[in-house]
């Protein structure tokens, strides 16, 4: 049986998920030492296959913020951790925009809905569909300025024997700056789809927490699980409109129209949220000549689209549908 040779191998390992990549390792010493021994070139070429080869939606550092539990670890550059990750939220945007799920629901109603997008032809449909995933990449990069900041501290220090001492609102702050420099750095077409996916998925969370916005902070809310998202990344997102888990037995199967429990990553949501609240209720009641809260990132990303087109801001919303409908049409 022939043998393929390691350029063969290393090339084909490029393309592989992390359970193909551990599969291939299993098959042989050789093989596990070889996909061990560049495990670095491979990580690149799979992080360069995920972005489509544009280096601006991976933090320059390469690090990256972890989504499979709410504590979002530090991913090292150019380790198959990240590897993992990236296939994590792969799946999680592709459930989330499937048919049938909430917020893909949401966005399949504004093609019935009177309005900018009624009745959009299918072609363009899956052109909108397909571009909002690209979004969610967006989404997630400015998640990852977090471990883009944590790399700083992650160094050795300059006596070269321990790393730097992290302070906690030190962090926050810099991060929530190279947040927003991220966003001012986005082009008009880009600063649209981020707008409109996350005005989609405010929708769909009022649509999913009819309790929550009967509430007279329900506006603050909306904007607040905006601003999360932003700041968080779409595990966010997945946090509040992830499927509830089915259980089987052998006689019934779990009434999936219930109320979701309450998991670790729904409280996470929520915690975000109220922090913002927080903050929006300490900048209604300042004085704008005492406010010291940085700007938000959702007012951030609506001034830039109204800064770099010269549009007024009363019309920004209907420019960027404008904007969004130029990009997908098809003649």
């Amino acid at each position: 049986m022939p043998v393929l040779n390691d350029d063969v191998l290393l090339r084909v390992a490029s393309f592989c998920d992390i359970d193909t990549i551990v599969t291939m390792m299993c098959t042989s010493k050789h093989l596990y030492e070889l996909l061990t021994r560049y495990e670095q070139s491979i990580v690149k070429d799979a992080v360069a296959l995920y972005t489509g080869g544009d280096s601006s939606l991976f933090p320059p550092s390469g690090a990256i913020s972890s989504s499979h539990n709410v504590e979002r670890e530090y991913l090292y550059p150019k380790r198959y951790d990240i590897l993992n990750e990236l296939k994590i939220r792969t799946s999680r945007t592709e459930t989330l925009l499937s048919p049938g799920q909430p917020l893909r629901s949401k966005i399949d109603s504004i093609f019935s809905t009177p309005g900018t997008f009624l009745d959009l032809p299918q072609v363009e449909r899956e052109l909108l569909m397909a571009r909002l995933k690209e979004t969610c990449k967006l989404v997630d990069r400015l998640g990852d300025c977090a471990a883009d900041i944590m790399s700083m501290w992650m160094q050795p220090a300059a006596n070269g024997n321990s790393s730097q001492k992290l302070d906690a609102d030190e962090a926050m702050l810099k991060i929530h700056d190279r947040q927003l420099a991220y966003i001012r750095s986005l082009s008009p077409l880009d600063l649209a789809y981020l707008f409109h996916l996350l005005a989609w998925a405010g929708q769909a969370y009022a649509a999913e927490n009819p309790a929550l916005m009967a509430d007279v902070d329900c506006w603050e809310r909306l904007l607040a699980f905006k601003e999360a998202s932003l700041r968080q990344g779409t595990i966010m997102l997945w946090a509040v409109f992830q499927p509830p888990k089915v259980k089987k037995s052998a006689n019934r199967t779990e009434d999936t129209t219930r109320r979701k429990p309450t998991t670790e990553l729904a409280r996470f949501a929520e915690t975000c949220i109220r922090q913002i609240l927080e903050e929006i209720r300490i900048y209604q009641s300042t004085e704008p000549s005492q406010n010291r809260l940085p700007p938000s990132l959702h007012m951030t990303m609506v001034k830039s689209f109204v800064e770099k087109t010269g549009r007024p801001s009363t019309r920004h919303a209907i420019e960027m549908e404008r904007l969004i409908l130029e990009h997908i049409r098809v003649d």
